[in-house]
């Protein structure tokens, strides 16, 4: 499985979900992309699961960067956590690998994704684009394939150390900024900034922790 291979299962993963691919997603709805996806790995050998998701890990990395964050934060309403941003991440993966490699190249380039217009024009916390159930679809299409839902882990940790898949908690290493200041949303992330500020609930109402906290 290399990063070709990983992204035409997304891709066909995305075919099966239909339109809802590329829109946002209401709190407690199931992912359609993240169903498809588990579905397409069970049809996998039980190997390229592991190493699908090990890829999964690689790809998910070069979004870690903290304009990504900021994009995070604001098209999600100020709810970064570690555990969000790699929601986020994974959301982002779903999204195909055209828009994730647009993100990677420039986060604001989500400005231009429809379900993140969903989301600007929703005015409030119910849409979301972070998909926790998409990073765990190796997990889920291993245990349904097995029934044993601690297979898929005794499968990664006797894998060779270089295929092992690294920790999934974000480490941004570029340069770190306030991601509270919009006149830095501005000016780094001018179209996103755009599109929400004037829809944006005031930070002073929000605490989110994580990866600026």
């Amino acid at each position: 499985m290399n990063v070709d291979g990983f992204w035409k299962v997304v891709e066909r993963a995305r075919a099966a979900a239909g339109p809802a691919a590329d829109q946002a997603r209401r709190d407690g709805q199931p992912s359609p992309v993240a169903e498809a996806l588990v579905a397409e790995l069970t049809r996998l050998p039980l190997p390229q699961i592991v190493a699908f998701d090990r890829v999964l890990s690689d790809v998910l990395a070069q979004a870690d960067t903290w304009d990504t964050c900021a994009a995070c934060w604001i098209i999600e309403y100020g709810f970064l956590s570690d555990d969000g941003f790699s929601d986020f991440r994974a959301g982002l993966a779903g999204l195909g690998r055209s828009a994730f490699e647009s993100v990677v190249n420039d986060p604001d380039s989500l400005a231009g994704h429809p379900a993140v217009h969903e989301i600007s024009a929703s005015e409030g916390r119910g849409l979301w684009i972070g998909d926790e159930r998409f990073l765990y679809a190796a997990q889920k299409a291993y245990e349904r394939l097995t029934g044993d839902p601690d297979a898929f882990w005794d499968a990664v940790d006797a894998a060779e150390p270089a295929t092992a898949p690294p920790s999934r908690s974000p480490v941004p290493t570029d340069e770190r900024w306030d991601l509270r200041s919009e006149d830095e949303w501005r000016r780094r992330l001018p179209r996103l900034a755009e599109l929400f500020l004037a829809r944006r609930i005031p930070l002073e109402e929000l605490a989110p922790t994580g990866c600026d906290g």
